[in-house]
């Protein structure tokens, strides 16, 4: 039987990934809720370069982002362009648009 998969490993990974540098200004609270097989909720705080995750639900994040898991797993892989899925209501976003999009910047590799 094949094994399943999940998102977790995608959001455990993002504090040893954080461009430092990039999100040295940062202080945004982010919610993910990602449906189906392999998702949860997570919530992701960049603040002054540093990143932490934790699973469930912040109280009060400064943006949301909603989607299908597997859709989420095909836009960090970048075989589902973010552009795209939010155009077409496969990723859906509470809050400021802006800072999901900066959210990029902050897992760039360093220059």
């Amino acid at each position: 039987m094949p094994e399943s998969i999940s998102v977790k490993p995608i959001f455990e990974a993002m504090p040893y990934n954080v461009n430092k540098e990039a999100a040295k200004t940062a202080n945004t609270v982010y919610q993910f809720n990602l449906d189906g097989e392999g998702g949860g909720q997570f919530t992701v705080t960049i603040r002054h370069g540093e990143c932490t995750v934790e699973e469930g639900v912040s109280s009060a994040p400064d943006v949301t982002v909603s989607a299908a898991a597997v859709d989420y797993m095909n836009i960090v892989a970048g075989s589902y362009p973010f552009g795209l899925a939010y155009i077409n209501g496969r990723l859906k976003v509470e809050g400021d648009l802006r800072l999901v999009v900066r959210m990029s910047a902050y897992f760039a590799p360093s220059a």
